[in-house]
């Protein structure tokens, strides 16, 4: 009898045994494999002892895209936003700083004001790339967050613009890419051969350029779904466009056609019917004063010359677009050759000045600040990493 209980006792212990080490290994298997690691939460870094997760990297990742960050570069940039946003808040904990919420709303007022944008408007755009406005407030959060750092341990290097948060702007890439509204005409080589389809597409173009109606050319010769609209595509963000065609389109104003593009396999032109909330790279206009003079005369300077010679200030918009394009190469008091009709002169810039608005204003402080808040961060990150233990988990 004692056997029998000694025999079956042996086999729940050996039991017990092959039950713990098959749940181990099977746990073990499940930890180390891409069954795990394809999980959107599981771990992507590990800094200090504070994890980040996939989810994380790949939220930051589509709000920085959102924001006007390159696809290729976006994944990196995030993973270092995350890592440097993790060791900043375990340092503002131990210094006792911290985030007043309506830091962060008076930088998403600034944010939104100086776009022209609404929270609606905004939370839209985010969408479109699959992004939230709760991702963008964590981001400014975090942005705020190294400021007051700065403040708290470089107080003494910081000005008075430093602590406006009116002039804030957080590190990084902030605009939303320009949304632009185009229309297409696409005419494929195989219905007319390469030669006759390309001698169409000039003739189309010609066209264009006495006036014809893009509409109405897109509907007779175009050969893609927008056709029937008149060529219309409607609004696309600049940055998924192919670097070519965007190379081409963003230098074209509302209206403006494109040339006859040729492709491998058709011609295309292009037509930028609007620009939206954009910001689309646009030169401020300038007030320029300057004056033209005898090449004889050997003038180096304005302050040698009678006022009645000096024309202006005027604004650089009113002036013919040749002299416009020679006094965009001087600097004040430079000087250079320019032909008129009374044939060589030469011509003195005396002064320039940037016409901006508020918004200009406050966007170009902002950048001057952001300048120098991102040198002191990196300082600060870089010290901050030497001591870190960063581990990205395969």
């Amino acid at each position: 009898m004692f056997e029998i209980l000694n025999f079956y006792k042996n086999i729940s212990k050996r039991s017990f045994i092959f039950n713990y080490l098959f749940y181990f290994l099977i746990i073990n298997f499940l930890t180390n494999s891409n069954i795990v690691q394809s999980s959107p939460f599981s771990p992507a870094i590990k800094v200090n002892n504070i994890f980040i997760s996939n989810y994380e990297v790949n939220e930051r990742e589509k709000l920085l895209i959102a924001l006007g960050t390159s696809k290729t570069k976006a994944k990196k940039i995030a993973q270092e936003n995350l890592i440097n946003e993790t060791l900043q808040k375990l340092h503002a904990k131990n210094i006792g700083v911290f985030v007043d919420p309506n830091q962060v709303d008076e930088v998403l007022s600034n944010f939104l004001s100086v776009r022209n944008l609404t929270i609606e408007n905004l939370s839209k755009k985010l969408r479109e790339f699959g992004s939230s406005l709760n991702e963008l407030k964590a981001y400014l959060k975090a942005s705020v967050l190294i400021r007051n750092i700065i403040n708290n341990s470089f107080y003494s290097r910081m000005s008075p613009d430093d602590f406006d948060f009116s002039l804030f702007r957080p590190a990084a890439s902030i605009s939303i890419p320009s949304q632009i509204n185009i229309s297409e005409i696409v005419i494929p080589f195989s219905i007319r051969g390469k030669n006759n389809t390309i001698k169409l597409g000039e003739r189309i173009y010609k066209d264009l350029k006495d006036g014809k109606s893009f509409e109405k050319l897109a509907r007779r010769f175009s050969q893609t779904k927008s056709a029937k609209d008149g060529g219309k595509i409607g609004f696309v963000s600049i940055e998924t466009l192919p670097v070519g065609l965007k190379d081409i389109l963003i230098n074209l104003k509302s209206g403006m056609n494109s040339e006859l593009i040729i492709t491998t396999n058709s011609v295309m032109i292009f037509k930028v019917n609007s620009w939206k909330n954009s910001e689309k790279i646009q030169r401020p206009l300038s007030e320029v004063s300057y004056a033209i003079v005898s090449k004889l005369d050997k003038v180096n300077n304005c302050k040698s010359l009678n006022k009645e010679l000096i024309k202006g200030p005027m604004r650089e918009d009113k002036i013919s677009k040749k002299l416009r394009n020679t006094l965009e190469q001087l600097r004040p008091s430079e000087k250079i050759t320019y032909t008129n009709k009374d044939g060589e002169v030469d011509v003195i810039l005396c002064s320039r000045r940037w016409l901006l608005s508020d918004n200009s204003l406050k966007i170009i402080q902002g950048q001057m600040l952001e300048k120098k808040l991102s040198k002191l961060a990196e300082g600060l990150n870089l010290e901050l990493q030497r001591t870190a233990i960063i581990h990205y988990v395969k």
